[in-house]
């Protein structure tokens, strides 16, 4: 009986010895059910109307190959409210064995923006996706993941002309001052510079030209200036000539782009265009 006791605490004292020696380390389990998460990469811009976001959708599993992941469903909401229309979203063909499926949504501010979700100084994009994940064997379960992008909103600047003057009036050239507004509805300032214009009465051309300094405009503020213009006249009818010196009415047409800088980091520099027109008083100063 005694001799039984020492063997076992001959042998208790041996396993403990043989775990000190290899750590006691066991290897984990291996994940029986497959787990999915979705996890928003990137995103890319050339415009403040379409953007490009970027999600992985991740899948962890103990044997990869009899596995086989689709999405049966997604939707999206932004601001917490359910987007029906604006989004589209691309995907590669489902394949088994496969544990990382990179995702593209294309996010279309101008729809946005008739359904009343945009725009917005900041985004909340939550991308959901409803998962079926089937083995080889048979077997499948459905799921839902989800995604959040976190990121802030880019606006155009809005133009607006507020007057038109006659500074010089001769029978070749005459001078121009065209009032200009300019509305910068984001929360952080933008620049604006490689400010190209062309302005346009009654149809026909009159001047053009080009802003080479740097126009800044701070944050949810107007800026309001003058752009000068000088219009020749040669080639072009005389009533035209006569029409301004009398000081007429003018349909006008003021056209142009220029780019501005941002500073966010998606779009850092954007071409914005404007095309105004409208009916307006030519004053004499």
């Amino acid at each position: 009986m005694r001799g039984n006791f020492l063997f076992v605490r001959i042998f208790a004292i041996i396993l403990v010895i043989f775990c000190l020696f290899s750590s006691c380390k066991t290897s984990p389990l291996p994940v029986d059910e497959p787990v999915s998460f979705l996890v928003f990469k990137d995103i890319e811009a050339e415009n403040p109307d379409n953007l490009n976001l970027y999600f992985m959708l991740e899948t962890e599993y103990a044997v990869p190959s009899d596995v086989l992941v689709k999405i049966d469903s997604w939707q999206v909401e932004i601001n917490g409210k359910s987007a029906r229309a604006g989004f589209s979203l691309e995907y590669p063909a489902p394949a088994a064995g496969v544990s990382s499926i990179p995702l593209k949504l294309d996010m279309d501010v101008a729809a946005l923006t008739l359904a009343g979700l945009a725009p917005a100084d900041d985004y909340e994009i939550n991308l959901i996706l409803g998962l079926d994940i089937s083995r080889g064997r048979g077997e499948s379960m459905q799921f839902e993941v989800s995604g959040l992008a976190e990121f802030p909103g880019v606006r155009p600047p809005v133009f607006s002309i507020s007057s038109i003057a006659i500074l010089k009036a001769e029978l070749v050239n005459t001078g121009f001052r065209v009032g200009l507004s300019i509305d910068n509805p984001n929360p952080f300032p933008v620049d604006l510079s490689a400010f190209s214009y062309t302005l346009y009465g009654n149809r026909l051309l009159w001047a053009d030209g080009a802003e080479r300094n740097i126009i800044k405009v701070l944050g949810k503020s107007v800026l309001h200036g003058n752009i000068y213009l000088m219009m020749n006249f040669i080639g072009m009818k005389r009533d035209l000539l006569d029409q301004i010196i009398r000081l007429e009415n003018v349909n006008y047409r003021f056209a142009g782009e220029a780019e501005v800088s941002t500073g966010v980091d998606y779009l850092p520099v954007f071409v914005s265009g404007f095309d105004l027109s409208g009916y307006s008083v030519v004053l004499d100063e």
